[in-house]
């Protein structure tokens, strides 16, 4: 007789543990997921800094310099390029679309940008050779 009233007891209980742990763990889902926004965004700040920094380095040297630079982008990378006096890093994150970008003083010879995805994103390490031809910068992705 008492084998209904403890399979009852055992649900209750289940679902009154179920029924606390299951928010704590979106809400910890959820704050990992704003932290790795944050890294991702500082990590594209820090890659187009360095990409503007050699652009800098190259022109400043004069016509003929070249530079390689081993370039590490989050994986939520959309783009990377430079154009305008500037280099642009574009994340995805949950608000949409972030461009961290560095300012340059070189003379950039048009938009350059890296042309290498996976599953529709630029991620990882890239390889740019960053050159100055006839005082003018520009930059090819190495394969």
């Amino acid at each position: 007789m008492m084998k209904g009233q403890t399979s009852l007891e055992v649900l209750v209980t289940v679902g009154i543990i179920l029924a606390f742990t299951i928010p704590v763990l979106f809400l910890l889902l959820s704050l990992t997921s704003v932290g790795y926004e944050k890294t991702a965004t500082a990590q594209a700040d820090a890659s187009a800094r360095s990409l503007a920094d050699t652009m800098n380095f190259v022109y400043s040297q004069g016509p003929g310099a070249r530079k390689v630079l081993l370039l590490n982008v989050p994986a939520s990378t959309q783009d990377v390029y430079a154009a305008d006096g500037e280099a642009v890093v574009r994340i995805k994150t949950s608000a949409g679309t972030v461009d961290a970008v560095s300012p340059t003083f070189a003379n950039i010879a048009g938009t350059y940008q890296t042309t290498r995805t996976v599953a529709g994103q630029k991620t990882g390490l890239f390889i740019i050779i960053v050159e100055n031809q006839d005082g003018k910068v520009k930059f090819v992705e190495s394969s």
